[in-house]
């Protein structure tokens, strides 16, 4: 389980399995946002078994499914307001964490610099240069 940190509320992971929801819940997490559609792989766990975990672990659970790198502006509002309401910390998953990273800084970019955008996304080990028209026209 390879979680890296975002921002100070948010960090992201790729996909969890039960057991990882229990590693998350014992590390202090409070909430888990699952940018994955359902059925979206045969590989991929269930996500109601994984939601009806995370709830029995005492950690809110939501979703905001997309697909990569097609991302609405209402995927980027359901997601900032998904963060706005969750209970601190949070991590955000999906197949890899790529798509959590990019909701997040299509998110913040109106409120934070592009380069700490691309900076905090960097460390995390996720590009953001793919997103920097998205990313200059969040800001404006």
């Amino acid at each position: 389980m390879d979680i890296k940190p975002l921002d100070d509320r948010l960090s992201v992971m790729a996909q969890p399995t039960e057991e990882d929801l229990e590693r998350l819940a014992e590390r202090g997490y409070r909430t888990v946002i699952s940018n994955r559609p359902r059925g979206e792989d045969d590989a991929q766990p269930d996500p109601e078994r994984l939601r009806t975990k995370a709830e029995a672990l005492g950690m809110s659970w939501k979703e905001v499914p997309v697909k990569p790198r097609e991302y609405s502006q209402q995927d980027i509002d359901s997601f900032a307001r998904a963060l706005d309401d969750a209970s601190s910390p949070v991590v955000g998953f999906c197949r890899t964490g790529m798509r959590v990273a990019h909701l997040w800084a299509l998110s913040k970019a109106p409120y934070r610099s592009l380069s700490e955008l691309h900076a905090s996304a960097e460390a995390a080990g996720y590009d953001l240069a793919p997103l920097r028209g998205e990313l200059e026209r969040q800001q404006a």
